[in-house]
């Protein structure tokens, strides 16, 4: 029984120390989660005293300034039952307002498939893209915006539609023509 007891005590001790595990990840998760819903959609990164008290600052995670991570924790970082949990969060388009206007409101839903060379942005009537398999497939993407780096080189001018929310679902970077609006 003596060279039992050391083993009984480490089974006796494991519900404990799962339930202290569970209860500082549920700290953590709670705020972590409460954060990044609070944030969630918003246009800009003024946090103030928003931030909770057992959470660090939050971090950038793309070009654009709109993808965020926010770390949290629960429990003593000394402790073996210290838990820490990252969520991650997306801001709305900081570039709303434009002095640029378009012939065309941008489609429903941009799919994953590329614009033809002939139509490079889905729209030719009555055959286009768009007109044929919009629907189901969702528009096609334009040309200008195959890459972040054609999207970038591109001129806001000659395009038929606003693609920054386009940019923005991919993390493109803030294209230059929109950074003072």
């Amino acid at each position: 029984m003596g060279a039992a007891a050391p083993s009984v005590i480490q089974m006796t001790l494991a519900p404990v120390e799962a339930q202290a595990r569970a209860g500082n990840f549920s700290t953590a998760e709670a705020a972590a989660v409460g954060f990044s819903g609070e944030w969630e959609g918003k246009t800009d990164s003024s946090w103030g005293n928003s931030i909770p008290a057992n959470c660090s600052q939050p971090v950038s995670t793309s070009s654009n300034g709109l993808a965020w991570d926010i770390t949290c924790w629960g429990g003593e970082n000394t402790s073996k039952y210290y838990q820490e949990v990252t969520r991650s969060f997306r801001l709305a388009s900081s570039a709303a307002g434009t002095s640029f206007s378009w012939k065309d409101s941008v489609p429903d839903n941009i799919g994953a498939h590329q614009c033809h060379k002939g139509d490079s942005w889905g729209s030719n009537l009555p055959q286009g893209y768009n007109a044929l398999h919009g629907d189901v497939t969702g528009a096609c993407v334009p040309r200008v915006a195959w890459t972040e780096s054609s999207y970038l080189k591109s001129d806001p001018k000659k395009w038929e539609y606003d693609l920054r929310g386009y940019a923005d679902q991919e993390g493109y970077a803030t294209h230059e023509a929109f950074l003072n609006n």
